[in-house]
């Protein structure tokens, strides 16, 4: 037997310790990772579900529905890797459950597909833009919030809890999604009324969006509102009506002004100024906000010029609608009556121009710009202020979000330095069980404006979504009568409420992360079909279908 050769060289000295080195192996790096099989029930791509519940957490009946419900296999395993020791500065705020708040947009495909892109895990929603980032939830809770029926100050009068069984709210009947499948039924009665636009044959289109899907969509702008400028000089506001005493209303011959984005000379100098913007109108964008509500006929311009995106309406369109969301709405059948579905939506509109014109004073309050920055109108009977604010809607990259820049209306100042939106229902055929001159004297308020509201949602919700969309303080809504029902030019205005648009809009269902999620997912939409150079698109909700079709024009449709 031969010798053995062995080195002691390499032997360790007598002050080292003897046993492995120090330096952990590339081989054992994970040795002390804890690791899961898999069960041959689990679906392949999911390695755990962190989102689901713990077993002992779930109702009985659903535990004794698994197979196995103790084996430590793929998803149910998810609650073993918890961590064996909490950092120091770590510390439990809140143990309860929080309701987990998707971001979801459509985004552009093929003819008439849209596919979901949530914004929480990067987003697909866009050609270039994304789905968007995550972002805080908004919620108003607005428990506690009252408003006087007189004052709104929250002092005696009528008091309106924010509550899932409020008088307006009915637990939630006038959600969106349940909005949405509630009016269906009526779109047989709305079939006869004519389109608010004629298609040409030679418009391609693009795509068709169910409304039911758009009550899905989610977008959650993190930043506020930011003010750019204001211009215009405002009439002080007049209180005399929210004392509820009846009395005539003058008649305003004021024409409403078209005033469209893309010749408005303050969103004009924005755009040169901003690369790939889009702009738009308070009163555009609330009409796509709540486009779910709608039940009759309208139409809006999308037009890309040298990269900016414009949402206009064509001339003589933004009308007020009557009992819009009624049971047995108006109808054309007659349309010599003054209670024909044309004649008082024409009515509503004058109503509404006149109350203004009713509910301000001579004194004024001048804005950052006094003067207003398109021609003076020398019809004008009131004067009104345009706010011009700011939105950055995420899209997945936080240095680039999309910014929409928004031109509102105010219709008149109040002291605190409020600016505040003016609006007016009309009641046209009361009756004895109903008139506005005596009820609302009287104290049925409440009752009173939960009615209006399923009969005009959308038109009560749109006034809403401008409120918010312009960030303004207070929005007036005042119940003006006809002194005698047989005639259409004479009314009474019976009173006046005042709301806080954010509360208004919890009241009333109206999600502003639901309504960002329409525009942000119909500009993804008409942005990946244009392309990169000029386009122009038309958002059409025809009679009778709960569905938007998306035209594509030429360049020079209805520069007439």
């Amino acid at each position: 037997m031969g010798k053995l050769s062995f080195d002691f060289s390499e032997l360790p000295g007598t002050a080292d310790p003897w046993g492995p080195s120090d330096k952990v192996p590339v081989t054992f790096q994970f040795n002390d990772v804890p690791y899961a099989p898999f069960s041959k029930t689990d679906k392949l791509g999911k390695v755990a579900d962190w989102q689901q519940a713990k077993e002992e957490d779930l109702p009985r009946r659903y535990q004794e529905r698994r197979r196995d419900q103790y084996h430590a296999y793929g998803a149910s395993a998810a609650k073993l890797f918890g961590a064996e020791a909490n950092e120091e500065d770590f510390s439990i705020v809140d143990t309860n459950t929080q309701p987990e708040s998707k971001q979801t947009v459509l985004r552009g495909g093929r003819r008439g597909q849209m596919r979901g892109g949530r914004a929480d895990n990067g987003g697909r929603g866009g050609r270039a833009r994304g789905g968007g980032a995550a972002g805080n939830v908004w919620r108003d809770n607005g428990r506690n919030e009252r408003y006087d029926g007189r004052s709104g100050n929250g002092r005696g009068g009528n008091n309106w809890n924010n509550r899932g069984n409020s008088r307006w709210g009915g637990r939630g009947r006038y959600n969106n999604s349940r909005y949405a499948s509630r009016y269906y039924n009526r779109e047989e009665q709305n079939k006869d009324r004519s389109p608010s636009v004629k298609v040409e044959s030679d418009w391609p289109l693009v795509s068709e969006i169910e409304l039911n899907k758009l009550t899905k969509l989610n977008l959650i702008v993190k930043k506020a509102a930011e003010t750019i400028s204001t211009y215009g000089t405002l009439n002080v506001y007049n209180k005399k009506f929210e004392l509820f005493r009846p009395e005539p209303m003058k008649q305003s011959k004021r024409s409403t002004p078209h005033h469209p984005a893309t010749k408005d000379p303050v969103l004009q100098k924005l755009a040169s100024q901003e690369e790939g913007g889009v702009f738009a109108t308070d009163s555009v964008l609330a009409q796509l906000m709540c486009a779910v509500r709608s039940a009759y006929s309208w139409d809006i311009i999308v037009t890309k010029r040298n990269g900016s995106i414009y949402f206009d309406r064509r001339p003589g369109t933004d009308r007020i609608e009557v009992d819009e969301n009624s049971q047995t709405p108006p109808t054309d059948e007659k349309k010599d009556s003054i209670d024909s579905a044309t004649n008082l939506s024409e009515e509503a509109t004058a109503v509404n121009r006149s109350f203004i014109a009713s509910s301000i004073t001579t004194a004024t309050h001048e804005l950052e710009h006094s003067e207003t920055p398109f021609e003076p109108n020398s019809k004008a009977s009131f004067n009104t202020g345009y706010k011009y604010v700011k939105y950055s809607l995420p899209t997945g990259d936080d240095e680039h979000p999309l910014n929409v820049f928004v031109r509102s209306q105010a219709d008149a100042y109040q002291a605190g330095d409020k600016l505040v939106s003016v609006n007016a229902l009309t009641q046209y055929n009361p009756s004895a069980s109903d008139d506005w001159k005596t009820k609302l004297v009287t104290g049925s308020r409440g009752v009173i404006f939960a009615s209006e509201l399923k009969k005009n949602n959308n038109r009560i919700a749109r006034w809403t979504a401008q409120a918010m969309l312009g960030d303004l303080d207070a929005l007036k809504i005042g119940f003006v009568s006809r002194k005698i029902p047989t005639n259409n030019t004479k009314h009474v205005v019976v009173g006046a409420l005042t709301f806080a648009p954010a509360v208004l809009s919890a009241q009333i269902r109206l999600s502003m992360g639901n309504g960002w999620g329409i525009i942000k997912s119909l500009i993804d939409i008409i942005d990946h079909e244009g392309g990169d150079g000029d386009y122009k698109f038309l958002i059409f909700r025809a009679p009778g279908i709960p569905k938007l079709s998306i035209y594509r024009l030429p360049l020079d449709a209805f520069e007439d």
